[in-house]
């Protein structure tokens, strides 16, 4: 590995970062790839799933809801999206995945790009709605932001929480962590995408068994939403303006633009 070329480590769970990651390498980057979390679908007793019919609106808060959810209504063998209920998500990211993977035709609420992706966002959307919701159904990890769930229920609306997959810290392999070693020795600080508190406690933990936490918090930083920022800052225990961080959303496009951003700055 030549000593001046860039290092970026992709930390999305597996398979979700071969696009950013071959885009990486065709500029010149060496990449990691070192997923933070382990995601897990959770199956559970077809009595236990709600059915999309019982529901005004599904708010689907990933990837990993969306496929998790998938997996648990296809135990009912054969299944059609009801016209009857909306779907909604953070961005248009999972936006597409719901159509490709629940095969929903109708329109789908979330911020478009360029816009934050959260919570807050889709907020006005569902305020926007013709029809008032009475029911909804908010699928997730095993825990998350309570956020929506408690501003729907300030309006009188019933919501149902329920997890369609499960976030465990994923444990890196030795070559990966003789790679990380070998980094700091050698004095090289990487820059890292991060894209969920969870996955950041994850990749911190992960640091502490290795006494890689200074070497961590010397990095160049990629964050998939501004709320990340003065988490890392929490944990790293350094102000936020001390970090070398750049926000991108999360469209593959725009996260490969703001590792150029960075690269560019450590140019000048």
């Amino acid at each position: 590995m030549d000593q001046n070329q860039p290092t970026a480590i992709l930390t999305r769970p597996a398979g979700r970062n071969t696009v950013v990651m071959n885009g990486l390498l065709r500029r010149g980057w060496w990449v990691n790839e070192c997923p933070a979390l382990e995601i897990r679908e959770v199956i559970k007793d077809v009595v236990d799933i709600p059915q999309p019919e019982s529901f005004d609106l599904i708010v689907f808060v990933s990837r990993a809801a969306v496929t998790g959810y998938q997996s648990q209504l296809a135990l009912n063998n054969t299944f059609d999206w009801p016209q009857s209920t909306l779907a909604a998500c953070m961005g248009p990211v999972t936006a597409s995945v719901i159509r490709r993977v629940l095969g929903v035709t109708t329109p789908i609420l979330h911020p478009e790009s360029g816009h934050a992706q959260d919570s807050e966002a889709l907020w006005p959307l569902l305020m926007a709605l013709e029809c008032p919701l009475k029911k909804v159904l908010i699928v997730r990890g095993q825990d998350g932001r309570e956020w929506l769930s408690e501003r729907l229920k300030q309006y009188g609306i019933n919501v149902t929480l329920h997890q369609a997959y499960s976030r465990q810290v994923a444990l890196w392999p030795q070559q990966l962590r003789d790679s990380f070693q070998s980094l700091q020795q050698k004095g090289l600080n990487p820059t890292w995408l991060l894209t969920s508190s969870h996955s950041i406690e994850a990749i911190y933990k992960n640091c502490i068994e290795l006494g890689l936490t200074d070497w961590f918090a010397n990095s160049t930083f990629v964050l998939t939403h501004e709320r990340l920022r003065p988490l890392l800052g929490k944990l790293l225990n350094r102000p936020v303006n001390q970090l070398q961080i750049v926000i991108a959303s999360p469209e593959d496009a725009v996260i490969l633009a703001a590792f150029e951003e960075l690269s560019a700055s450590r140019a000048v």
